[in-house]
């Protein structure tokens, strides 16, 4: 599995949303699903300020439990940007 978070600029609300793009596979070959976070900012800096205190701390949790778990499974987190 792969994850990608950020925000995009949603046109249907008007607005900027936090997303984590999820795929399959630890390549992103084919189409993510994708998670939104409900809220809609009015501007891409109050999103991307959102999801660096709120929503990357979680996915970085997550991974961490992932990694210690006795599931076999290797994980890597990498964070491209601060």
């Amino acid at each position: 599995m792969r994850m990608k978070g950020g925000v995009r600029y949603d046109p249907e609300v008007n607005g900027f949303v936090a997303i984590i793009h999820i795929w399959d596979n630890a390549y992103c070959h084919g189409e993510p699903e994708e998670w939104r976070y409900p809220e809609v900012f009015s501007t891409q800096d109050l999103a991307m300020t959102y999801y660096k205190a709120n929503i990357r701390p979680a996915l970085e949790d997550l991974m961490a439990e992932a990694a210690q778990s006795d599931s076999g499974v290797r994980s890597i987190h990498r964070r491209l940007e601060d």
